[in-house]
């Protein structure tokens, strides 16, 4: 293996990548430096290592870097004697040693889509390419040895001759002599070594590196210029390879792709209905994506559970701890709460593989099995007082006997509903409607008084407005059964949606850097504030944050007047996840995302959030409760988010198949569990009058309708706009009644509600 120079500043391999040159394709971005991350765009981390009297330090560059904006990675090095290095892992955390890149197939698992253009299967890597330059300050070369190594070591290496000066030049390392080595198939690591031998024992040098890519054979392909089936196809195709790759040896899909040694439970829920949607497409082996069911449900049923202290046990009652250590299932430290929410979440994707492997005796089994042992009713605070009969947040073991119960479970669209759904409809430890009266409901405006009300989030993220709809339609259903403030669920999710689209492009700023709430990065398709990690202060040592941010109107808000929580940062799956209540503005916005630079991957899909007017936040909080939002002068241009988590991706998967085929919600629609608690809370079904009229008296309004089959009473009610409700009767076992209550010539429309 040799390099040479040749006219540009190019570096070739020789006739070893040149024979190649006709099959190159995607390239795809390893490291950019941009973010000042330890983590690269392949979910991998990064570092440096030194032997015998070699030192080496690492730190990112605004000042030297390729292209408009950025940074490069500054690598000082001295080797008097001995050797250092740096290192960039291709898959996970170096740590993780399960986590590979196969060179020979790249995609893994995964299966072409039938009828789209895009191409996974038997993708090869061809090369590995950098950009690198010197200081400028010396006539010497920087002799580097470039290594591939998997878990077991070396793969191959070869050794590039960098020019001290200030000009940028690209070298490629060609894979075509590697790729029938037995450990190809297992990559871990890329290394660059600094050797005494090689560098004469130079003392002290600087070199920078940047724009780090695999070089593959796939074609390259633009999906934001397909027609929008195909686009949506891809997106949900990558979006599913996730839950393919990142998994644990007990089957389970981790938190993130960073974090290599946590499982989320709620993300295993969505994993569960991913395999249902793969399995349906033939996006891996079926037979594969089978008997990975039955390992997770194997595994979920077998995990210890019980009252003790400690990370001895997955979980309590039917219910799982929210965190999960990798490869045992069990806690994952002392701080880890058992989780009503992603319990819920889990168990939607369990009844999902219920209704999906039918015919599977063994799956349906499991999947039985786990819902019926979740005691929801032990969760039900029902001491007097003002939180009576609501569910609580968390349990943990410690805090004495019994263990100690925190906060109290509210909001009224997302995993507050969908807890009550499922516990509504257990079989053996089924709860009454009054833990769903018992939660306090707010609503709000936006922009102005004139907006119509929405029932509002505690801090309007979005998610609390589809999470539950990745599972259900509420599209039919109509207003709920509450007594005071019943509300058409699938409507307001939509004004809140709409809402939260208003709100970024009001808050849209001409120029960044501004610190007022208003920033560049929003727009007419530059929308979706929801829950995602952010970038964190300089000093920090942690590479993100988990935030929760959200629009107006906010429940926090209507209380405390606090602001909306928000940065400028956009999670992706935000807008892709309403796409069931904002068609057209949802896949406006995906195009856009498609043409924002770097946050589309080819072999992983879209990045988690971004932001191109880049900020983040800190304390002190204001008098209000409002944190402080500071502009993050320490990088030159935007802020992509690369890695992916399971909890964002997973929405994205079910929504975008949901608009496509309505699979999920059909599946939930035949769960008679689903339909016990969509029914108890919505009613069997919303009639329309037959007839409306007047008495004989001319004082009374006499409303007829057809009887419903399953229907054991009615419930009727009114509203004098088609917007605020409420009810005017309740328990009419007949098919007619008389409205004595109206004022004359009050305009009044009626709704009637079928009830078991």
């Amino acid at each position: 293996m040799w390099l040479r120079t040749v006219k540009h500043g190019m570096v070739l391999m020789g006739m070893m990548i040149l024979g190649l040159g006709h099959c190159m394709g995607n390239e795809l971005l390893l490291a950019d430096f941009d973010n000042h991350s330890v983590f690269n765009h392949f979910s991998g981390d990064s570092g440096t290592f030194t032997s015998g009297a070699a030192t080496i330090r690492r730190n990112f560059d605004t000042n030297v870097f390729r292209g408009p904006t950025g940074a490069s990675l500054r690598v000082q090095y001295s080797v008097g004697s001995g050797f250092c290095g740096v290192w960039e892992s291709l898959m996970g955390k170096v740590s993780f040693a399960p986590h590979t890149l196969n060179f020979t197939n790249l995609h893994g698992a995964l299966r072409s889509s039938a009828g789209h253009p895009s191409r996974v299967e038997n993708i090869r890597a061809m090369a590995v390419s950098f950009w690198a330059r010197g200081d400028g300050s010396g006539g010497f070369d920087h002799r580097v040895k470039l290594e591939l190594k998997s878990p077991r070591g070396s793969i191959g290496d070869t050794v590039v001759e960098i020019p001290n000066d200030d000009l940028w030049r690209r070298y490629d390392f060609g894979l075509s002599h590697l790729l029938q080595h037995s450990n190809i198939a297992q990559v871990k690591e890329l290394v660059w070594v600094f050797e005494d031998i090689r560098n004469e024992h130079r003392p002290d040098a600087v070199l920078y590196l940047d724009d780090v890519t695999v070089v593959t054979d796939e074609p390259v392909l633009d999906p934001s210029r397909w027609v929008d089936d195909a686009m949506l196809d891809a997106i949900a195709h990558r979006t599913f390879s996730y839950f393919l790759r990142f998994t644990d040896s007990l089957g389970f899909a981790l938190d993130r792709s960073t974090f290599s040694d946590m499982v989320s439970v709620g993300t295993v829920g969505f994993q569960l209905t991913a395999y249902c949607i793969g399995h349906e497409r033939q996006w891996a082996e079926r037979a594969e994506l089978e008997q990975r069911v039955r390992m997770i449900l194997r595994n979920l049923r077998h995990l210890p559970t019980g009252p003790e202290p400690g990370t001895g046990r997955a979980g309590y009652r039917g219910f799982f701890y929210h965190f999960l250590t990798a490869d045992t299932g069990l806690r994952k430290d002392a701080n880890v709460e058992l989780s009503v929410y992603d319990t819920a979440l889990l168990m939607y994707g369990v009844l999902t593989c219920l209704e999906y492997f039918s015919g599977d005796a063994e799956i349906r089994e499991l999947c039985q099995q786990l819902y019926d042992r979740v005691e929801w009713s032990w969760f039900v605070d029902r001491r007097p007082g003002a939180n009576q009969n609501q569910f609580r947040l968390e349990w943990k073991p410690e805090g004495g006997a019994g263990g100690r119960f925190q906060g109290h479970v509210d909001g009224q669209t997302d995993e507050a509903l969908m807890l009550d759904i499922l516990a509504l409809g257990s079989r053996t430890y089924s709860i009454g409607m009054d833990t769903y009266f018992a939660r306090r409901r707010s609503f709000g405006r936006f922009p102005g008084p004139d907006s119509p009300p929405i029932l509002a989030s505690w801090r309007g993220s979005m998610f609390n407005y589809f999470f539950a709809s990745c599972w259900l339609n509420f599209e039919r259903r109509g207003m709920d059964l509450h007594a005071l403030s019943p509300v058409d669920l699938w409507r307001n999710n939509r004004l809140a949606i709409e809402a939260n689209r208003r709100f970024c492009m009001l808050h849209a700023a001409d120029y960044s850097g501004q610190t007022n709430g208003f920033f560049t990065t929003y727009g007419e398709n530059a929308w979706g504030l929801t829950a995602c990690d952010n970038l964190v202060a300089p000093t920090s040592h942690a590479p993100s944050e988990y935030f929760g941010f959200g629009a107006l109107p906010t429940e926090e808000n209507l209380r405390f007047n606090t602001r909306a929580p928000h940065a400028g940062t956009i999670a992706v799956y935000g807008a892709v996840s309403a796409i069931n209540y904002t068609p057209q503005e949802s896949l406006a916005a995906i195009r856009h995302f498609l043409s924002i630079p770097k946050l589309w991957n080819p072999l992983f899909g879209f990045g988690d959030a971004f932001s191109l007017d880049p900020h983040y936040v800190v304390a002190p909080y204001d008098a209000e409760g409002n944190p402080t939002v500071v502009a993050a002068t320490h990088l030159n241009g935007p802020w992509i988010n690369p890695m992916v988590m399971g909890v964002n991706v997973g929405p994205m998967l079910l929504a975008v198949e949901n608009y496509r085929t309505r699979m999920i919600w059909k599946l939930m629609d035949r769960n008679p569990h689903i339909r016990i608690g969509l029914d108890r809370i919505f009613g069997i079904s919303s009639l329309n009058a037959e007839s409306v009229s007047f008495n004989d008296q001319g004082n009374a309004v006499v409303i007829r309708w057809k009887a419903e089959r399953e229907a054991s009473r009615y419930a009727v009610y009114g509203s004098s706009d088609l917007s605020d409700w409420r009810l005017l009767e309740d328990g009419i076992q007949a098919t007619e009644w008389t409205d004595t209550r109206r004022t004359p010539g009050e305009q009044r429309f009626y709704l009637i509600k079928a009830l078991r």
